[in-house]
């Protein structure tokens, strides 16, 4: 009796200083961290995500500022989850770079239907988790290489790679490595290779636009009114086989230009998104990452 009473007191001491739940922590709150924040805080944190250039409002460097520090936890999550918006700015360049992201968007819409969810869903988690460190959220790598890696990874969302590979050598790719690109180590499953796969089949120019301009408002999936449509009357619609049969192409190409060209997308919060728990574990991620000079900028959360 002794003996068992000592094991299971040993096994909670082990649990309570053990590294290992506190590592899986950082693991997911990474993983949250590239899915919803990356495109306007940036890969590394410091405030130059893709989606900044479109903010009215500087984004705030999370690394050189003392926002961790200065706000609670409670605070925190409060302000992740919170319904706040801040604007966005779209300002395309020129008629012709509008035409080209119209018809951009239109492609990949138009895909939508076919695309099992479910499936995406689980093989974006992995990428996530696993893909972003070299081929970032959108598939095209960073100019800055990550630690270790001497060659500059694939563009996963460019035509020429798409059509070059087929799905069972994208799956064996992944699984097993091949020349400069290395297997995913632990080595993913059959399904998980799938699942993976058809995520990355989606990467593509519309694909990032429809994630930084309209998922927002109508949803990854294009399942209809969420975010900011839930918050004033507006057309409840989906992009499924429905809405394509109603409407002919050039419609459609018309209302996405009408979007880009009149309405103001939202930078979202995760209230119906992420849990408190997912928040802290994001901001257990960001903790984790190595000290930068602060600068004087004085960034607040509003």
């Amino acid at each position: 009796m002794h003996v068992t009473l000592f094991a299971i007191v040993l096994a909670l001491v082990f649990e309570i200083v053990s590294p290992i739940p506190r590592v899986a922590v950082t693991a997911k709150g990474r993983a949250l961290y590239m899915a919803h924040c990356s495109r306007c805080h940036g890969p590394e944190a410091i405030g130059d995500g893709p989606d900044a250039a479109f903010l009215r409002a500087r984004v705030v460097d999370l690394r050189r500022t003392d926002v961790l520090d200065a706000y609670s936890e409670r605070t925190l999550v409060q302000r992740v989850l919170g319904q706040k918006r801040m604007g966005l700015e779209f300002r395309p360049e020129s008629i012709a770079r509008q035409a080209a992201e119209t018809e951009a968007i239109y492609r990949f819409v138009r895909t939508m239907p076919s695309v099992r969810w479910q499936a995406v869903e689980n093989g974006a988690e992995t990428y996530y988790a696993r893909c972003t460190p070299c081929h970032d959220r959108y598939g095209h790598p960073e100019r800055a290489l990550p630690p270790g890696v001497e060659h500059e990874p694939r563009d996963l969302s460019s035509l020429s790679f798409e059509d070059g590979i087929s799905d069972a050598e994208l799956r064996d790719l992944v699984r097993h490595g091949r020349g400069r690109m290395p297997a995913l180590v632990p080595r993913l499953g059959e399904r998980e290779a799938a699942d993976l796969v058809r995520f990355v089949r989606l990467l593509s120019p519309g694909y990032e636009l429809y994630d930084r301009f309209c998922s927002s408002c109508h949803g990854f999936r294009g399942e209809g009114a969420v975010g900011a449509l839930l918050m004033r009357p507006s057309p409840q619609f989906a992009f499924d086989g429905s809405y394509f049969r109603k409407r002919s192409s050039d419609e459609v190409r018309q209302a996405i230009w009408h979007m880009l060209e009149d309405k103001t997308p939202s930078m979202p919060h995760f209230r119906e998104t992420l849990s408190v728990p997912e928040v802290q574990a994001i901001l257990v991620y960001l903790r984790s990452l190595s000290a930068l000079p602060r600068n004087s900028s004085g960034d607040r959360l509003e």
